[in-house]
Parts: structure tokens; C-alpha cells; sequence
């Protein structure tokens, strides 16, 4: 029935448009050289000749609605991807050099090029952090009597310590060390110190980064991140961060002064520690749609229409673990 209705008024269409005046040449001498562009062109043409038909069908109610609407999409479709993506960031560090074409700077931690893997960046993780204490009912009841024995000998020390105070063999600061500065024990650091590395870069508001990663340890700790900033300092932006070993494994947040919000996660498996580089790459489209996947698969979609400005750059965090950046892209609108 659509065939029947739409064939007709576009064959009436058609008809309607101007003949070819019968002394102009109808073709012309064909030519390899610049067909590249000549196909750009033609495509043009034929999606506006298809566009102006499909409005014709529209008015003259010759199609169903909904299915000149998804005549239209796919139109569309078809001519954002024959448009190139603008390149703003493309590094695979093949040059073994990360300060020059394109320069990035560190602000913490350590980072250096391995020719066969890429940017490498490793913040070693301590096994103590992922064991949890536990006291139970067992060992509180084996440890019992030598409990019992501990605080007999405390009470014999006390009685010991009050006759020395009341005879005065002894003064209250000799308790306590006689020092108002008793040295402490040093601890150590709480944590490792976040790896960060950054890139200024003008990025659009629309935009798609790709980057491959390969991960070298799964550890509930190891988190690494991927940061698109406004402002100076990076205050303000989304960030994408992959945490191994972890659910959700894959976060995406919107970050400024009050903190980071998480605005969209992924529970789906993602185990990247098997020696192979995978693609991480997230996009966000004019109309505020925000999209994560790894390699090719979408994982998360949201829209946030919070930040609206350009991006100042892109900055690369290791939170802990071993990480390679095989290579990084930021295209901007199509």
C-alpha cells in the first residue's frame, strides 16, 4: 500500500521538475581526477533531491507518517557519517617522546614511553590494603587464658606502681616519660600518590575520544581514569574511570568545585588484564547524550546537558595499577 501511494507522488515529482533544455549537454566527459570530491558532492545532492521528495509525500499525505520519518534518519544518519571528524588529539607515542607534538605535562606521579607498549605508568598496590582483619568468637576463646594472664601481671605492676607513687620513690612524669613530645611511631604514607598527566587541548562540547588501554593488574584498588576539563585547573568536567576488579567496573561522573557526581555505570564484566589492548572510548553528542564503550560495545548511555561550554583537555589518571596507553584520539563534531 505504501509502494502504491508514495511511488506515484514521487513519480509526480519528478515530473513536475524542469526539463533539460534540449541545447544544453545533457552529459559531460567523464573524468577519474577529483572524483573524491565529486562523490561528496553528489551525495549532497542526492540526499537533498531525497529530502525535497519526502516533504512533497509529507504534504501530499502519500506515505505513512512514521515511515517518512525514518526515511529522514536514516538520511541524516548517512550524511553526518560521510562528513570527517576534525582531529584535535591523535598520539601513539611512537616517537618515544610524550613532551613534544603533542606536550604533555605531569603533575604527579611518574610516566615514561615504551616503545612496544606505549605511555606506561605503574603505582604498585599493596596486598596489605585488600585484607580485612577479622576477630571471632574462636580466637577471642583460645586467647582467653593468656588474656587472663596479661592482665594478672598488669595488676601486680599497678600495685607495684601506687606503693612507689605513696612512697615517693617515683613522681607522675616519670609515667609518663618525663617528655611532653613522645615520639611517635612513623606509619608511613596513608596511600600511593595518584600518576596524573595532562593535555591542553580546545575541544568542542561535542566530541569523541577513543583510547586504548591495557591494564596489567585486576585489584580491587586499581582505578584509572580518563578526564575531559573546563577551566583553569581542570575544575569543572566528565570523567570516564575504569576500575578493575570492582562493580560497577565502569563509572562515568560529572565533576566541578562541590565534588563528583556519578551520572551513569556499567555492572557488565569487564576484564581488560589479558595482555591485549582494548578501546575505551566515550562521546557526547550536540544534544547533551553521553555514550561509554569498549570496544565497540556500549556500556553506558546518558544525557547531561550540565556543561555546555568548550573543553580546555584531556587528563590521564592512574589511581593505582599498571596501565599502557597504546594511543589516544579526541575528534570533535561531525
Amino acid at each position: 500500500m505504501l509502494r502504491r501511494l508514495l511511488v506515484p507522488a514521487l513519480l509526480a515529482s519528478a515530473m513536475a521538475m524542469p526539463a533539460v533544455a534540449d541545447d544544453e549537454a545533457r552529459y559531460s566527459e567523464w573524468s577519474p581526477e577529483g572524483t573524491e570530491a565529486a562523490d561528496s558532492t553528489a551525495l549532497e545532492d542526492l540526499a537533498r533531491e531525497l529530502k525535497a521528495l519526502i516533504d512533497e509525500a509529507e504534504n501530499a499525505r502519500a506515505a505513512d507518517p512514521r515511515f517518512l520519518q525514518d526515511l529522514r534518519d536514516i538520511i541524516a544518519t548517512h550524511a553526518a557519517d560521510a562528513r570527517p571528524r576534525e582531529t584535535l588529539i591523535r598520539d601513539d607515542f611512537a616517537d618515544g617522546d610524550y613532551t613534544d607534538d603533542p606536550r604533555w605535562e605531569v603533575v604527579s606521579g611518574d610516566f615514561s614511553v615504551d616503545r612496544r607498549l606505549g605511555l606506561r605508568t605503574t603505582i604498585p598496590l599493596s596486598g596489605a590494603d585488600t585484607e580485612t582483619m577479622k576477630i571471632t568468637l574462636d580466637t577471642i576463646r583460645d586467647k582467653g587464658d593468656e588474656l587472663i594472664d596479661k592482665g594478672e601481671e598488669l595488676f601486680d605492676k599497678s600495685k607495684d606502681t601506687i606503693g612507689d607513687l605513696l612512697s615517693g620513690e617515683k613522681k607522675l612524669d616519670d609515667l609518663w616519660g618525663g617528655d611532653d613530645e613522645e615520639e611517635k611511631e612513623d606509619t608511613g604514607p596513608a596511600g600511593p600518590e595518584p600518576a596524573e598527566i595532562v593535555l591542553d587541548a580546545d575541544i568542542p562540547n561535542t566530541f569523541a575520544l577513543e583510547l586504548e588501554l591495557m591494564s596489567g593488574i585486576a585489584h580491587k584498588d586499581a582505578q584509572f581514569e580518563i578526564d575531559l576539563f573546563q577551566g583553569r585547573g581542570g575544575t569543572a568536567g566528565y570523567r570516564l574511570s575504569y576500575r578493575a576488579g570492582s562493580d560497577p567496573g565502569l563509572l562515568l561522573s560529572r565533576f566541578g568545585r562541590r565534588g563528583a557526581e556519578v551520572i551513569g555505570e556499567s555492572r557488565d564484566e569487564l576484564p581488560l588484564e589479558d595482555g591485549r589492548s582494548h578501546t575505551l572510548t566515550l562521546v557526547r553528542e550536540s544534544d547533551g547524550t553521553m555514550t561509554a564503550a569498549a570496544d565497540g560495545t556500549e556500556l553506558i548511555r546518558v544525557k547531561s546537558s550540565a556543561l555546555e561550554d568548550p573543553f580546555g583537555g584531556v587528563s590521564l589518571v592512574n589511581g593505582g595499577g599498571d596501565y599502557a596507553i597504546r594511543s589516544i584520539a579526541v575528534y570533535g563534531a561531525q
